[in-house]
Order: structure tokens, then sequence, then C-alpha cells
């Protein structure tokens, strides 16, 4: 029965406009080049991609058409792009420094204030502030408007790779080389908590949106939430097949994305720590990953040059959750039969698009049975 459904289904999305394209794919640009970072700027309109050959491209988030290309914009691989809340300046991470664009494709300065390599940067949601972590135990906080090192945050015993600010902008969360989170207090300037239990490298933190939980991505396949109030692990993330390089959660915070080594991104309910897809229409590893408006669809960035737009497809959730119940209306309705003796082409080609139709329809009602059940 399932292989007849999924054979119909490669049929539905061979021969009809309205099919869900494989993996769920919206689209995809292959470039010449690894993408290494990427980024949606804080009006949504504007993806931000970095490049290993330092270029940077600006392109629509409705279209996927490039608006702006500064080839060599860094002189070096982007590992982390950022964009001011007021939109006027664009943060590029590369080698040791920080460049600043404004939205032209203009240089305005660069910042040499890191000795190393810079893995990991971010903005606080003022725009006043800049963390950014380099191939070291410090990472430095940088004032904006002055363009200084404020302070050099120091801790961890070992390199810090993974920096970020919480939603309000009063904390930060560190990830390291020594296998730890670190919590810290943005006015005091001090460790607040400490979490602990990755047995590798910690690649990414990323706090949830309403600042309650932070999570972590290691290099031991796993991803860990940690509840901040209470200092305490409440999902154990496990599933991905090598290091788990970037994190990222959704806009309502209800799920996770990981992005990893092993060519897949995964996405994660919250609540339950369940796996419910896994993304693997790719041919490298994904460095940075990023949601677009809404959360239904997301952004990421592969080692193999692509630059990928997925969606979090209704779908996702009802073959998660009513697997049996929808492929017993798929197989007992007669317009997913296939192709029958004596029917002509032009007639089963009108029957896949009722066809799509009515499975549009079923996987609408069973999506909204999941969303009533979850309460999302």
């Amino acid at each position: 029965m399932r292989k007849l459904i999924l054979t119909l289904y490669a049929a539905l999305i061979t021969t009809t406009a309205a099919a869900q394209p494989v993996d769920y794919i919206i689209r995809s640009i292959d470039y010449k080049t690894p993408v290494t970072a990427v980024s949606v700027s804080p009006d949504s309109l504007w993806i931000l991609a970095g490049f290993e050959d330092g270029t940077l491209r600006v392109l629509s988030a409705a279209s996927g058409e490039e608006l702006r290309t500064v080839e060599n914009a860094a002189g070096a691989a982007i590992y982390d792009i950022e964009m001011s809340p007021k939109m006027d300046v664009i943060f590029l991470a590369a080698g040791n420094r920080i460049l600043l664009y404004d939205t032209t494709g203009a240089k305005i300065t660069t910042w040499a204030h890191n000795k190393n390599t810079i893995w990991s940067m971010d903005i606080d949601p003022a725009g006043k502030q800049i963390v950014c972590a380099e191939v070291n135990k410090t990472f430095l906080l940088i004032d904006v408007y002055e363009g200084v090192v404020a302070e050099e945050m120091r801790a961890h015993e070992d390199i810090t790779l993974a920096v970020a600010f919480s939603p309000d902008g009063r904390q930060i969360a560190s990830g390291s080389s020594d296998k730890t989170v670190l919590l810290w207090d943005l006015e005091t300037r001090e460790v607040t908590g400490k979490l602990q239990g990755h047995s590798g490298n910690i690649y990414d933190v990323a706090f949830s949106p309403n600042g309650a939980y932070v999570a972590s991505a290691s290099q031991d396949k796993s991803v860990r939430i940690w509840n901040i109030a209470e200092n305490k692990l409440v999902q154990l993330l496990k599933g991905h097949q090598d290091m788990v390089l970037e994190i990222e959660f959704s806009p309502d915070g209800h799920y996770l994305l990981s992005a990893s080594a092993d060519h897949s991104i995964k996405l994660w309910d919250v609540e339950t720590g369940e796996q419910l897809y896994a993304y693997l229409e790719n041919r490298g590893s994904i460095p940075d990953i990023a949601f677009l408006p809404g959360g239904n669809s997301f952004i990421s960035a592969g080692m193999d040059g692509r630059l990928t737009t997925w969606e979090l497809h209704p779908e996702i959730f009802v073959m998660k959750y009513f697997p049996k119940e929808y492929e017993k209306e798929l197989s007992e309705n007669p317009l997913f039969l296939p192709r029958q003796k004596g029917e002509k082409k032009a007639d089963y080609e009108l029957r896949l698009v009722e066809a799509a139709k009515v499975k549009e329809e079923i996987v609408k009602q069973y999506y909204g049975k999941y969303l009533e059940n979850t309460g999302y």
C-alpha cells in the first residue's frame, strides 16, 4: 500500500503545479563556491548569504532573486552574518576581522580587534552591542556605535566557539571546546550559570524566543535544551550521525532545527523532544540555517554550494501523527489509483489535478487536528 501511495505521489509531483517538491524544497540555488553563512534581514525581506571565497550576496526572500553581489567583500571565508535592527549595516565575520557594509554594498569600515578566526557572532536586539567568539578562550563584547571593545569576556577553560544574545538582550550564552555552556549577565558581565553534559565541542548556542530555554549543538552529535531558570536539562535530541553545526528555534518556539555535518537537517518538537522530520536532499555539510518569517520555511547554507529554501509543510506533521488514517484515505479514494487500463492520458492527467486538490484538503484536515491536539 505504501509503495502505491508513493508511486502516486511521485506522479502528482511531476504532473501538477500545485504538488509539493521532493523533500519539501521550495527553491534551491547552486553556486560554484560553498555557502558558509546565511541570515535573514530584520524586516524579513532579504536573505544575506556569505561564501567561502568572501563574496556577499543579498537576495529577495520572496523570490530568490539576487539583488546585490559584493565579490571578495571579506577577503576570506565568511563564517557569520548579522544585520543591524535599523537595517543600515551588514556585519561580516571573516578571518580575524569584522567588516561593515551598508545596504548598497559599499564598505563602511573594518574592525580588527580579534587575533584569531571568528567562528560566531551575534548582535543584541537593540543593535548596540556585538559579541564575537574567536579561536581562544576569550570572546569580545564590542560597542557597535563606537566600534571599540567594551569587554573581553573570559571564563571558559578552552576555545569559545559560539555566542548568542538572549531575546531581551540581558543575557549572553557561550559554548566552548571545554564542553560547557556558560550564561552571562550582560550588565554585570559575570557568569550566572554553567550547563554541562555534552561530551564534545559545542558549536552553536541559541535562546528560545521567550528566553526561557537555551539550546546547544555539539560535536557529540546531539542537541541539548536547557531550562535557564532551573539550570536543568529538559531535552536531549539524538539522531544525527555526525557533529551538529547549527541550531535554530522557530519564531513561535515550538520547533527547533538542527543542521549537521552528516548532510541532514532535522526538525524537532521542543516540548516532546520528538524528531518530526529529516531533510535529506543535501550533498554536503550544513554550516548555517535561518528561519523565514512566520516559521513555515527556512534557509540553509550548504558546503556543496547550495542555498536552499525549505518548507515545514503540513504533510510532515500529518505523516508523523496520523500516518494510518492519512494513508487509508488516500488508498480508498479512486482518484489516487494508478492509471487504469484504457484510461486516456488526458483523463488521467485531469484526475491527477483533482487528486492533488483532494490531497491538499485531506492534509489540511489532519493538520488542523494536529494543531488542535498540541495547542500550537
